[in-house]
């Protein structure tokens, strides 16, 4: 189960208010009141400025990994944080299934034929991102692609980079996060990785839902050619 889910939330004045303004600010407004906290203590636990805490209670934008953060410190859904109550049900009744993500894969790999006189279907790996409870699944090909012992990987974004070489690292994680915020709606990238000399290339495409909330990313890779 995702963090936070079974996270039990009184029918009170709070839900009422919530209902009325249900937006990120008001949510962590609301938090910081409930737990008698201060912007400069969630700054030092997220790691910025307390400042930075206060644009975000009024409506400015937050990264991934520092809502992560926030929702992992007062003991949160980061959904919920980030979207609300609505968000929740509709995650939790409608996933996006196979259908969607073989379009996914083959409008990517079908511009990968494009490129390509010649594919070997056995160079395509893949990868799908849950973003909801933050897990990746490998297919056979992405985990030997990456150098991960088969049936190996049982985990989310964070861990998928340790795979990913150390200078290119930074720059993965950030693109890939900017997706799963719904920031961007696709990537390429090239990136060597920490076993041996070889670079791959990931091209993923961010699903969403009837909202246009973000629900799972799809990504193909391959092994970047020289």
């Amino acid at each position: 189960m995702a963090q936070g889910l079974c996270r039990t939330i009184p029918m009170t004045h709070r839900m009422k208010h919530m209902r009325e303004q249900d937006t990120f600010a008001s949510r962590l407004t609301q938090l910081i009141r409930e737990h008698n906290t201060s912007h400069a203590e969630i700054g030092r636990v997220v790691g910025v400025s307390g400042q930075a805490v206060g644009k975000w209670a009024k409506g400015g934008n937050i990264e991934y990994e520092n809502l992560k953060a926030v929702a992992a410190h007062f003991d949160v859904n980061w959904i919920w944080l980030r979207y609300g109550d609505e968000a929740m049900i509709s995650f939790s009744e409608r996933r996006t299934g196979s259908k969607a993500r073989r379009a996914v894969i083959k409008d990517i790999v079908d511009n990968e034929q494009r490129l390509r006189l010649a594919l070997d279907v056995a160079t395509i790996g893949t990868w799908d991102l849950d973003i909801i409870g933050d897990q990746i699944v490998l297919s056979d090909v992405a985990e030997r692609l990456l150098g991960v012992e088969k049936g190996g990987f049982h985990g989310n974004k964070d861990e998928l980079m340790a795979y990913v070489a150390e200078a290119d690292r930074e720059h993965v994680s950030e693109t890939i996060g900017q997706v799963m915020e719904g920031r961007e709606t696709q990537f390429d990238i090239t990136h060597g990785l920490t076993q041996g000399t070889s670079r791959v290339r990931q091209r993923g495409k961010l699903v969403e839902d009837d909202a246009g909330r973000p629900v799972r990313i799809i990504c193909v890779i391959t092994a970047k050619e020289d």
